[in-house]
């Protein structure tokens, strides 16, 4: 019987509901409201369900009438976006009989052929109410349901049950409300100004509206943001600007789904700069339309996110008020009256951020003073800092709290207080970067700097003996808070940023009334605050004239330690995907050896005979008496540069698996590198494009190479090491992988296996190949190293580049001595050290040759 209903069911044309979609795209503009636009496509959504619902046959409309089609969800709310799913829920009596089933089969096969993306469920109102009540998601939805056809009594039994008997208390709804909206808003970081923003999910995006009217709906009985503003939960402003943010959000949303055709929520870089010029935005003098576009939209984010922290605890006051729950008074900070034209306003305001950084317990501030903030900030001028002592003593106070500086300066840009004090601050908020390496907002990577900092005096902070060690020696940590609030303050003026951001911070240190000597050094951070991460990744930190002339930049080892602590933090809030533990031991490396460098100012690069013989002495106290002979008549055959790169226990190791060896062909050893990625050791016979067979292996294997080393003996033979990870980042491999890949590699370079290399981007998703068109860019310096030509290549990560670039050394006859590859992003940025075929230096027209020959073959000239 089901079967037959099933196939008498009255099809409805495609052709009408699609048509309708279209008129609907079609007319989708700038000026258009989308709350209209929403609506409109939600009841032609609606129209088409109802005439679905109805059938011809006498016996199926009685059926119809005995069930109950009910919008919930997203679509229960009366908005439909052209890429969202129809949720539905089908009410049906207790007991569900055979002609019933059929008719319920029938209806959403129906569905399915008209290709609609539906969400559904059928239920009892007993199983309604039972589901509810294990099922949080579930009590949502039904907060939104509304009546689209079949019974009304049915229906409103529901209703009168789940008002009866509520599934979850207004007191524990609101509890695990909470909890889902900050195990949400964690999943992005806990914060809505990334790159690629998720305008429906992300903290602040329109999700938390949503959060806003399941709360009311629960409390109040009516789902509204306008119910929210007739309780007093929020202001007629505050509500005013929830609308505005919501109706820029709600214009994205329809626009991202209509460029895509599909639900895509997160604001994709390929698709943000056509979706700014059909909103509307143009291209201005210093502001491009998609920056406008984007800063728009994080002041919406803010926006929301501001009032919704301040409705959110109005409700908990409320429902403490019916002694539903306990208030969580010991949480907050609260400010007395205030008024505007109190010429002591700025030094109150800070005494009471001051109280927040300094008692711990307290988290943030109370709903009332944030808004009393909020209106304040007008009212609030720099020049008051530069007046009043009392007032720069309280700020200087809140920077001297490193644990409690970042939750007080996060709460005064949230109130609008920083940018009033630091005006130059707002410059760089809501201010993107389009690049995957600054994933952030300069502001909001600006304070995630701030939060790394405070951590390195919790237990938060990333495991690095070293960092607690140069911890120690911060005797000020209010100068290291200050030069990470201006490290990045000079980012789009034009020009150098860090040279900006220390005038800047030389021009703040000032108006504080610091020292000369606190002030110098802020504005030297600020200045030199790239230098340690560049150093780390992309010079040869076993080079005795890489650390001496670090050495002399950092001066001492104040300088040192202030410097690894701001670096640490900028690295991780900058892409925490980005770092790692290898990082980690680069910084850690350079740190301890410019620290021990500048404990012995009396050694110099002449003594580098000395360091030598120390390295030597070492190893041969780790091999047996027998070897010890022929461990000198091997390093016979290698220069003083080989032992300088590397450490002594590297050396022991070459040399044991190179004693070891009875092979004839090229020995290649693989072991794990602490704390990540495997290191290789290849030794034998050198031959021109070695370089190249062993980089196209590695690439087919899908392992990067992230530091080379090469080494030929006057006896011929190569002695080149690698240190490679993964693209999964499984750093940890079994003895048996590093076996085969050994084994590989040894075919490889012995011709029994052809390694022709893999070219293409490393990354197939979106973002990468938005950036794949970049050209790349090619140095070359003879004075940056002592002994090497230095060539660095920024490019884009692709497979196949070490290859290419090794091909063009060779056809030149230059010859690489090392390489460090650096990965920020969507672009590598790979450093070599190169000499000719004379063992020396390039000249000027061997130089020119091997920029251009570069450019030609990785911006696409040449394969």
């Amino acid at each position: 019987m089901a079967k037959r209903v099933a196939q008498a069911w009255t099809p409805v044309p495609h052709a009408a509901l699609r048509e309708g979609q279209g008129l609907l795209q079609a007319a989708f503009s700038p000026q258009q409201s989308s709350s209209t636009l929403l609506r409109q496509h939600c009841r032609l959504v609606d129209n088409t369900l109802c005439t679905l619902w109805q059938t011809p046959s006498g016996t199926d409309i009685s059926t119809a009438a005995q069930l109950t089609l009910v919008a919930v969800g997203g679509y229960g709310r009366g908005t439909l976006f052209p890429g969202s799913d129809i949720d539905l829920l089908i009410l049906t009596p207790s007991v569900l009989t055979r002609i019933q089933k059929g008719f319920i089969e029938g209806f959403l096969t129906s569905l399915w052929d008209l290709q609609m993306q539906v969400g559904h469920s059928v239920r009892s109102v007993d199983e309604c109410l039972q589901e509810a009540r294990q099922d949080l998601g579930i009590a949502t939805t039904l907060l939104e349901s509304r009546y689209l056809a079949g019974s009304h009594p049915l229906l409103q039994d529901m209703y009168r049950a789940l008002q009866d008997n509520p599934p979850w208390s207004p007191p524990l709804f609101f509890a695990a409300k909470l909890a889902e909206q900050e195990n949400r808003h964690a999943r992005c970081s806990d914060t809505a100004f990334h790159l690629e923003p998720n305008v429906k999910e992300g903290p602040g995006a329109l999700r938390d509206i949503h959060h806003l009217q399941w709360l009311a709906a629960s409390v109040f009985g009516e789902g509204s943001l306008r119910r929210l503003r007739d309780e007093d939960i929020i202001t007629g402003e505050e509500y005013r600007q929830l609308l505005r943010a919501q109706a820029l959000l709600s214009r994205l949303r329809i626009a991202l789904h209509y460029a895509t055709g599909r639900h895509e929520d997160r604001l994709r870089l390929d698709l943000q700069v056509p979706l700014a010029r059909q909103l509307g935005y143009t291209d201005r003098p210093g502001r491009s339309a998609v920056e406008q576009l984007m800063q728009k939209l994080y002041r919406a984010f803010a926006d929301i996110l501001r009032v919704s922290a301040i409705a959110q605890e109005n409700i908990a006051q409320q429902l403490a008020t019916r002694k539903a729950m306990p208030a969580d008074t010991d949480q907050h900070v609260a400010l007395p009256t205030l008024h505007r034209d109190d010429p002591q306003l700025l030094q109150h305001v800070l005494s009471l951020f001051r109280s927040l950084a300094e008692d711990f317990r307290r988290r943030t501030l109370d709903a009332q003073t944030q808004r009393q903030l909020y209106g304040l900030r007008s009212a609030i001028h720099p020049r008051d800092l530069d007046r009043d002592p009392i007032a720069r003593s309280e700020f200087l106070a809140i920077l001297a709290q490193p644990e409690g500086a970042y939750r007080s300066l996060n709460m005064m840009q949230q109130c609008g207080i920083l940018a009033r004090i630091l005006p130059a601050f707002g410059h760089i908020t809501g201010r993107i970067q389009h690049d995957l390496f600054h994933v952030y907002t300069v502001d909001q990577h600006t304070l995630f700097l701030l939060r790394n900092l405070s951590q390195m005096w919790t237990s938060e902070a990333p495991q690095m003996p070293i960092a607690n060690a140069a911890r120690k020696q911060v005797e000020k940590p209010e100068l290291l808070v200050l030069a990470g609030l201006f490290h990045d303050i000079g980012k789009g003026r034009g020009g150098d940023h860090s040279k900006i951001g220390a005038q800047e911070a030389r021009r703040f240190a000032r108006r504080l009334q610091l020292s000369s000597c606190d002030t110098e050094l802020i504005v030297w951070l600020v200045e030199q605050h790239l230098q340690m991460s560049s150093v780390s990744q992309r010079r040869d930190l076993e080079d005795p004239q890489v650390i001496s002339d670090f050495a002399h930049l950092v001066q001492d080892e104040r300088h040192l330690a202030y410097l690894l602590l701001l670096t640490v933090a900028d690295m991780r809030a900058t892409n925490p995907e980005l770092w790692n533990d290898w990082k980690g031991l680069l910084l850690s490396t350079l740190y301890r050896a410019t620290a021990s460098e500048l404990r012995r100012e009396d050694r110099q690069i002449q003594d580098l005979p000395q360091i030598v013989a120390d390295k030597q002495r070492a190893v041969l106290e780790g091999i047996a008496s027998m070897d010890q002979l022929r461990a000198r008549a091997l390093w016979q055959h290698l220069s003083g540069p080989y032992f300088l790169r590397y450490s002594a226990d590297e050396l022991l190791w070459h040399c044991r698996e190179i004693l070891a060896y009875q092979g004839c062909k090229t020995l290649v050893a693989v072991r794990p590198h602490a704390p990540e990625g495997s290191e290789i050791l290849l030794y034998g016979l050198d031959r021109p494009g070695l370089f190249q067979q062993i980089t196209g292996a590695l690439d087919r294997q899908s392992l990067n190479i992230i530091d080379a080393r090469i080494d030929t003996s006057e006896d011929g033979r190569a002695l080149d090491t690698f240190l490679v990870i993964d693209n999964s980042h499984a750093f940890a491999h079994s003895d048996q992988a590093h076996t085969d890949l050994a084994a590989e590699l040894r075919a490889v370079i012995e011709g029994e296996t052809a390694s022709k290399p893999r070219f293409g981007l490393r990354h197939r998703d979106p973002r990468h190949r938005f950036f794949a068109h970049v050209p790349a860019e090619i140095r070359v310096d003879n004075r940056a190293l002592p002994r090497y030509t230095l060539l660095e290549v920024r490019a884009a990560d692709h497979l196949g580049l070490l290859y290419q670039v090794g091909e063009a050394l060779r056809a030149l006859q230059l010859n690489i001595h090392g390489a460090k590859v650096s990965t920020f992003g969507e672009r590598v940025e790979d450093t070599f050290f190169i000499l000719n075929e004379c063992g020396h230096k390039l000249t000027d027209a061997q130089a020119k040759a091997l920029t251009q020959t570069l450019g030609n073959i990785l911006n696409g000239k040449a394969a």
